[in-house]
């Protein structure tokens, strides 16, 4: 965290305080969700390349898909590693939320 200003750096700590504090004292997120989370917060903050998936999951929120494809969309979510997005699995990973999304529209379009 050595090249964020002390104003990102604030937003991170208290981004984070209330992703554990969800998790550990209110129950609200399991532990996938809480790593998940924290993971999607150090990529937004920590300025690493998140191959599009931050783009998908303000697309993901806008367009509220339906519950199955939303249950889908946080399974895939839940399975990546946040750590290797270049990977091709984690690749795989985003174009299938990208093609869940798209397949949403689709849907909401009929």
């Amino acid at each position: 965290m050595g090249s964020m200003d002390s104003n990102s750096k604030k937003l991170y700590d208290a981004v984070a305080t209330l992703i554990l504090n969800l998790h550990m004292q209110k129950g609200d997120l399991n532990e996938e969700e809480m790593y998940c989370l924290l993971s999607i917060l150090d990529l937004t903050l920590m300025g690493k390349n998140d191959r599009g998936l931050i783009g998908l999951l303000r697309e993901w929120k806008a367009n509220e898909p339906n519950p199955e494809i939303d249950d889908i969309i946080k399974a895939t979510l839940l399975s990546m590693d946040f750590a290797n997005l270049e990977s091709d699995s984690q690749q795989k990973n985003i174009e299938t939320i990208h093609d869940l999304l798209r397949y949403n529209k689709e849907l909401r379009e009929r």
